[in-house]
């Protein structure tokens, strides 16, 4: 079984038989380095039994398939989750295999069910892997096994098994400061009952060469040079703008400042039982939402947005009100033949002459706007 030149300089003091934490990056193969570790340990002696914690069931599946499967031709593995027969049998399993991968869960309850079949001491491991070990900390299980590790050895137990966590990332918990942050570490590392942190300090250039930093990329888009569509939604808008008959707020469309506006002003027109304010910075805001739309994404999107809201609102109220029979005037007319025109264009990458096509079915529907009134 072959390892890097920076996996060997991480499992040194595991070899030896001291509880350690390895902190390897994602990728870089902690734990083809742990079943290393477990494999020289279950060959040192007969009785030597190991258990791999796990903190979810899909690692169970991930682990026995990929790096610990090496070890199957030389030992007994198995694995046991909650949805496995086997957990009610977790003592015979454990007496009849020389390394188990099983959720932190499932070790827990054994070691605090007294039925003969289940109940097991952590005593009966001489080695126990803790994947993404950062975990023990505060009411996890991970840490309330650790808490009866410690708790036992410091009443002088004797035949503890040695500790081996796994992570690719301590964090740093709540921590706002260097030193918070250094004192949540230290308490991992006391959790775990571990001497050391196990990470790269000779072999950086071997881990480099097998765990390449990843690369920013930043593409950038241009700017459109003609916004047919965006400018028609300001005429709209300004239109309502002029209807609502307010000027405290500013006309800055298309605006995180102007929807904040429009928000308060909505917010007002409820509290003062004014329909007109209410309804006008509704819409507004609708058609603000579009533009910021139009400006990130597709004007499709932008116009799909304000489509499906007036269609929600035709289907919910009544229009009876004056403000709201205005201000579905001024969408009404354009669905119809917008949504003709969506289907004409769909699989095309013509934007512009969307964009055009667009501006004149919403320019018909003006004209026919005034002409009814």
């Amino acid at each position: 079984m072959e390892l890097r030149d920076y996996q060997w300089e991480v499992i040194g003091p595991a070899l030896e038989g001291k509880n350690i934490i390895i902190w390897l990056p994602t990728g870089a193969g902690k734990t083809r380095a742990a079943v290393y570790v477990c494999k020289k340990h279950l060959e040192s002696q007969d009785k030597n039994k190991v258990v791999v914690l796990v903190n979810t069931v899909p690692l169970i599946d991930q682990h026995l398939k990929n790096d610990f499967s090496f070890l199957q031709s030389q030992f007994q593995i198995t694995s046991v989750h909650g949805d496995s027969l086997q957990k009610l049998f977790f003592s015979d399993i454990v007496k009849s295999h020389d390394l188990i991968i099983c959720t932190a869960q499932i070790l827990y309850n054994a070691l605090n069910n007294q039925e003969e079949e289940i109940h097991v001491e952590l005593t009966d491991f001489s080695l126990l892997v803790i994947d993404e070990c950062h975990h023990t900390h505060k009411g996890t299980v991970y840490n309330k096994i650790m808490e009866d590790y410690l708790d036992r050895k410091l009443k002088g137990q004797q035949g503890l098994p040695q500790i081996l966590g796994l992570t690719a990332s301590l964090g740093t918990g709540s921590s706002n400061t260097l030193e918070a942050a250094k004192a949540h570490i230290l308490e991992i590392c006391a959790n775990l009952d571990a001497e050391r942190i196990m990470s790269i300090s000779k072999q950086n250039s071997s881990l480099d060469c097998h765990v390449p930093c990843p690369k920013k990329q930043y593409d950038l888009t241009e700017p459109r040079l003609q916004d047919p569509f965006g400018e028609k939604l300001r005429e709209i808008m300004t239109q309502i703008y002029t209807y609502l008959n307010v000027s405290d707020i500013t006309t800055n469309f298309g605006s995180k400042y102007f929807e904040q506006q429009v928000v308060e002003l909505e917010m007002k027109g409820a509290k003062e039982c004014c329909q007109r304010t209410r309804v006008c910075a509704l819409h507004l805001r609708k058609y603000n939402d579009a533009l910021l739309t139009n400006e990130t994404v597709r004007m499709i999107d932008a116009f799909n947005m304000l489509d499906e809201f007036y269609q929600i609102e035709q289907a919910t109220k009544k229009l009876t009100q004056k403000s709201e029979q205005y201000l579905f005037q001024l969408f009404d007319g354009k669905c119809l033949s917008v949504k003709e025109i969506v289907e004409e264009k769909k699989g095309r990458g013509n934007l512009v002459q969307f964009s055009l096509v667009l501006v004149h079915a919403l320019a018909l529907s003006m004209v026919h706007y005034e002409k009814a009134n």
